[in-house]
């Protein structure tokens, strides 16, 4: 019961992910999703295409093999250089947000098929050594949480900042 209580957490917020992204993105526009607060800033689309490309890449791929094999050794995933060679830009935000619901689901899917015992499996990361399925599932719920505050700042600050007016004075906007 126990290993229950310190894994339903993490999968619980890799299931609300999706709907907080759609709902929170429901009428943005295409220009709201494409927009970067300077040419070296990710624009919402682009985060959704990063969520997508470590959800298949490195995460999901992480922990399939830790669950399948005897302390595999991973490969390095480097976010900026994906985003250098263009891995993340040139896609439709809605698009994108799509495609990331349906690889969530995929990844919840096969999740939810692991016995518990499965979250003390471990590999080898290619920085810090040997980890454990159960760290790769508070990293991947981290990383959902991370991103999300992140969309919601881009959306804010291009959605609604300048409607505000003279009340700026009241908040700030960190794009």
């Amino acid at each position: 019961m126990k290993a229950e209580a310190q894994v339903l957490p993490q999968v619980e917020t890799l299931a609300a992910t999706p709907q907080i992204l759609k709902a929170m993105l429901a009428v943005a526009t295409p220009e709201q999703m494409g927009w970067k607060p300077s040419a070296e800033r990710w624009s919402i689309a682009e985060v959704l295409a990063h969520l997508i490309h470590v959800e298949i890449n490195s995460l999901r791929f992480r922990a399939r093999k830790m669950a399948e094999e005897d302390n595999p050794t991973f490969p390095s995933y480097d976010q900026l250089e994906q985003y250098a060679k263009g891995t993340y830009s040139g896609k439709a935000g809605h698009e994108q947000l799509e495609k990331f619901c349906r690889e969530r689901e995929e990844s919840l899917r096969w999740l939810s098929s692991l016995p518990r015992e499965a979250w003390q499996r471990t590999g080898q990361h290619p920085e810090v050594g040997v980890i454990r399925l159960s760290q790769t599932m508070n990293l991947w719920a981290f990383h959902d949480l991370g991103h999300i505050r992140q969309i919601a700042e881009l959306y804010r600050a291009q959605a609604f900042w300048d409607g505000i007016g003279s009340l700026q004075v009241y908040y700030s906007v960190n794009p």
